[in-house]
Parts: structure tokens; sequence; C-alpha cells
């Protein structure tokens, strides 16, 4: 009966000796994915900078862009307008030239 003791109680401790082991594993399981989750926390607020400054910076050139298609929409109008001016100076230089004809 000692003997049937003895063995149980040794059974008994390797099962808690193997139950620790595993718990040891698994202790150092969630250690590394507090790490992992740590990094990437760290990455993410890395990411967040970024595109907070990519944002400013597209914000710029949408600004800069608007800028410039309005300045070549005014450089397009007042292009049109010199040459409805051109237009105008030669057909006003023709009557003139019909006249001083028309009138020999």
């Amino acid at each position: 009966m000692l003997r049937g003791k003895s063995t149980e109680m040794a059974s008994q401790e390797e099962r808690m000796r193997q139950q620790d082991e595993q718990l040891a594993r698994l202790g150092e399981g969630v250690d590394r994915i507090k790490g992992l989750g740590q990094n990437m926390q760290e990455e993410t607020k890395n990411q967040l900078g970024l595109l907070d400054q990519l944002e400013s910076d597209v914000d710029k050139t949408t600004t800069g862009i608007r800028e410039e298609t309005k300045h070549a929409e005014d450089v397009t109008v007042s292009g049109q307008t010199f040459y409805m001016y051109v237009c105008i100076a030669i057909l006003v230089l023709v009557m003139v030239l019909e006249l001083i004809v028309g009138l020999q």
C-alpha cells in the first residue's frame, strides 16, 4: 500500500512538473505576443505620423495646383483678349484704308 501511494505521488509530481513546464512555455509565448503587440503599436504610431505628414503635403500640393490652374486660365483669357485687340486693330486699319481708297 505504501508503494502504491509512492507511485501515485511520483506520478502526480511528474504531472505537476509537466504542467509547470507547459505553463512556463505558455508564459514565454504570452511574452512574445506582448512584445509583438508593443512593436505593432509603435509601428502604427509611426505610420500615423507619416500619414498625417502626407495629408498635409497633399493639401499643400492641391492648393498649389488650384492656384496654378487659375493662373493658367487667366493667361489663356488674357491671351485671347490680346488676339481680339489685334483683330480689332487690323479691322480698323482695313476700314481706314477703305475710306482712304473710297474717298479718292
